[in-house]
C-alpha cells in the first residue's frame, strides 16, 4: 500500500498505533530533514478531505485537487507547513485510524502525476463542500487580480442537498450591539458587516463563529442572533457536492474539473516548472 510505503521510508513501523503516535506527537521531529513524496502521501491527504462516499469520479477531481495544492507547498518550500496542515486535520477527524478506504488509493493511482494549472504555473486551488448554488469570483474575494482564474460558475445543484441550509444561534452578548451586512459579493456572499463603529471581515467572522457559510442573513430573536447560511465552506473553487451531482450524471473527472475550473488547465506535473523563478 503506498501510504505504508511512505511511512517505511521515513522509518515507522506499519503497525496503525504508532503511525498514529508519530503523526500526533512525533510529526516535528519526524518531517524536519525528510523529503515528501507527494504520490505516495496523497491517500492519506483525501482521507482528510473528502468522504469515500462520494462517486470515484468525485474523489479522482479531488485528488487532482489535492496533488496541486500539495506540489505547490512543495515547490515553494512549505512542505513542512503542509504536514503540520495535515497532522491537524489528523487530530480532528474521528475514526482516522483504520485501514485506508481503497477508493482513496484508486483516486490518486488513476490521476497519477495531474495537477491543475493556470498559465503554466501551479496556483492555490480552493475546495469546499456546498456551495450556495453558485461559487465565488475569486478576484472580487480576494479583491486582488491574480485569483482571477477562479471564476464564478453556476453549481445550483448543491441546493438539494439536505445540508444547503444551516442555522447557527449566537447568544446576543457575545456579538456587537448593532450587527449588519455590509456588502455581499455577485455570488451572494458576505464579503464584510459592520459591528457598531467596526468593519468585519466576513470570513474570518464566520470561522471564529462557528458559522457554516458567509452566504447568511442574520435574524434578532429573543435573547439570541440566527445566523441563516446557505452551503457549507468558503464558496470558492470546486463544489464536492455539485461535483459529486455531475459524476452522477455520467461526467468524468476531467469534465468535473473543468466546469469548476474553465480557465485552468490539467497538466502533467512533469511538464510543470517545480523551482521558484
Amino acid at each position: 500500500m503506498r501510504i505504508r510505503k511512505y511511512l517505511m521510508y521515513i522509518g515507522i513501523s506499519l503497525l496503525f498505533p504508532y503511525v498514529a503516535t508519530m503523526f500526533l506527537n512525533g510529526m516535528d521531529l519526524v518531517v524536519l530533514n525528510r523529503k515528501v513524496e507527494p504520490e505516495a502521501l496523497l491517500p492519506l491527504v483525501l482521507e482528510t478531505q473528502i468522504s469515500a462516499k462520494y462517486e470515484a469520479e468525485t474523489l479522482a477531481a479531488q485528488a487532482v485537487i489535492a496533488r496541486s495544492n500539495l506540489y505547490r507547498k512543495v515547490r515553494e518550500g512549505n512542505e513542512y507547513l503542509f504536514f503540520k496542515e495535515l497532522q491537524q486535520s489528523i487530530k480532528t477527524k474521528k475514526e482516522f485510524w483504520k485501514e485506508t478506504d481503497k477508493k482513496y488509493e484508486k483516486a490518486a493511482e488513476e490521476t497519477k502525476g495531474q495537477v491543475l494549472t493556470y498559465e503554466g504555473e501551479l496556483r492555490p486551488v480552493p475546495y469546499h463542500e456546498i456551495s450556495s448554488g453558485k461559487t465565488r469570483d475569486g478576484e472580487e474575494a480576494f479583491h486582488d487580480s491574480q485569483f482571477a482564474y477562479l471564476e464564478s460558475v453556476d453549481s445550483s445543484a448543491d441546493k438539494e442537498s439536505t445540508e444547503y441550509l444551516t442555522s447557527t444561534y449566537i447568544a446576543e452578548q457575545q456579538l456587537p450591539e448593532q450587527l449588519k451586512i455590509a456588502e455581499r459579493d455577485k455570488s451572494g456572499y458576505v464579503i464584510s458587516l459592520k459591528a457598531d463603529e467596526n468593519i468585519l471581515e466576513a470570513e474570518t467572522f464566520v470561522l471564529g463563529m462557528g458559522i457554516a457559510s458567509s452566504d447568511f442573513s442574520i435574524q434578532r430573536m429573543t435573547g439570541q442572533v440566527r445566523f441563516l447560511s446557505r452551503g457549507k465552506g468558503h464558496g470558492l473553487g470546486f463544489s464536492q457536492y455539485g461535483g459529486n451531482e455531475l459524476a452522477k450524471e455520467g461526467k468524468n473527472w476531467q469534465e468535473i474539473l473543468y466546469t469548476y475550473f474553465p480557465l485552468m488547465e490539467i497538466s502533467l506535473i512533469d511538464a510543470v516548472n517545480l523551482k521558484e523563478n
